[in-house]
């Protein structure tokens, strides 16, 4: 096996690598999660002096990546709650080589390598399975959905309850004189306020009891202002409110590239009973999907929630990948989380 050495930095080199990490993107289908601003912003708000960035020194073959040390031997890729995929780009076909380089080019002695939350439609690593010192473990199921055909075909093939309760929300709306309307902020000014009202939101749920509520003035809401901020400058950002008698009730943080729309982060108005506000929020935005016919897809990534399941049957697993340095390595990791196991049983 070939070994593609690699240099290790502080992560502050990031800067100076942006145009490098972007063009092994692109090779690998320019996914917005993995732009060089989506990962300098995490860095910027997230990142630690534990984070360092590892260059493959193959110029026939680059390589990129934000890895951190969890504890003596153990490196994974830097990966924050805010990050849905691993936080690596190579561009080598098999990919496995350069991971096998970059987990003998860590310093110290490293013996093992996670390359977390890989997309299977998206991963530099289709094919691992048959690579004897590479473990793949189940991460989560997510989901997306497919636009195609018109609005009426698509939700008559929903189920019977939900098109009967949101017709039924609709209609008794409409009676008592209330209206609902969707409000899709593009602008760059309109990101703060607009991630201002999704944080009253969430600071009103179950969020705020465990303390990870978003709010326009802590560490995840700095962040979503300036990410979005970014990419609006771009066109790329977008913030879904929708308003009932012209109150925002529901909103969804939004990310778009090409025709592929990303749900980043989703919160309705809790306290109002008798109204479905994140499924009414969600289908005014795939019906506006399916009339403009601009988008192709719409990405849910994180968990698969029952809410999911309503709108779609499109579901992946996605997974991580561990490298290990030898088979003694592998074995032995085996051999600790069975006894782990066994600890645990009654």
């Amino acid at each position: 096996m070939t070994m593609t050495r690699w240099a290790i930095r502080p992560a502050a080199a990031f800067e100076s690598q942006r145009d490098l990490w972007d063009r092994v993107n692109r090779i690998n289908g320019d996914h917005p999660l993995l732009d060089s601003t989506f990962v300098e912003c995490l860095l910027r708000h997230f990142g630690s002096p534990a984070t360092r960035l590892a260059v493959s020194l193959d110029q026939e073959h680059p390589g990129i990546a934000l890895v951190e040390r969890t504890k003596l031997g153990v490196w994974q890729t830097f990966q924050p709650s805010q990050a849905p995929l691993g936080l690596l780009a190579l561009a080598q076909s098999p990919a496995h080589q350069q991971a096998f380089g970059l987990l003998k080019s860590l310093p110290g002695f490293p013996l093992t390598l996670s390359v977390l939350q890989q997309d299977p439609d998206f991963t530099a690593f289709p094919d691992t399975v048959a690579v004897p010192l590479v473990e793949r473990l189940p991460y989560i199921q997510t989901a997306r959905l497919t636009i195609g055909g018109s609005f009426d075909a698509y939700w008559q093939s929903r189920g019977r309850n939900l098109v009967h309760n949101l017709s039924r929300q609709r209609r008794r709306l409409s009676e008592r004189g209330s209206t609902l309307e969707l409000v899709g902020d593009r602008d760059a000014s309109a990101v703060p306020e607009g991630v201002r009202s999704y944080g009253l939101l969430e600071s009103k749920g179950w969020k705020a009891a465990e303390g990870t509520a978003v709010t326009a003035e802590n560490q995840q809401g700095r962040f979503y202002i300036d990410l979005l901020e970014r990419f609006s400058r771009r066109g790329e950002g977008v913030i879904y409110r929708l308003l009932l008698d012209g109150r925002t009730v529901a909103v969804d943080l939004c990310l778009e590239r090409n025709d592929t729309l990303i749900v980043l982060k989703t919160t309705y108005e809790e306290e109002i009973s008798g109204l479905s506000l994140g499924l009414l929020l969600h289908r005014e935005i795939f019906r506006t999907a399916f009339d403009e016919r601009r988008l192709k897809v719409i990405e849910f990534y994180g968990p698969v929630r029952d809410w999911h399941t309503k709108w779609t049957g499109e579901i992946r697993t996605m997974y991580h990948l561990t490298f290990h340095r030898s088979g003694w390595v592998r074995r032995a990791r085996s051999l600790a989380r069975e006894w782990a196991r066994r600890d645990k049983r009654p």
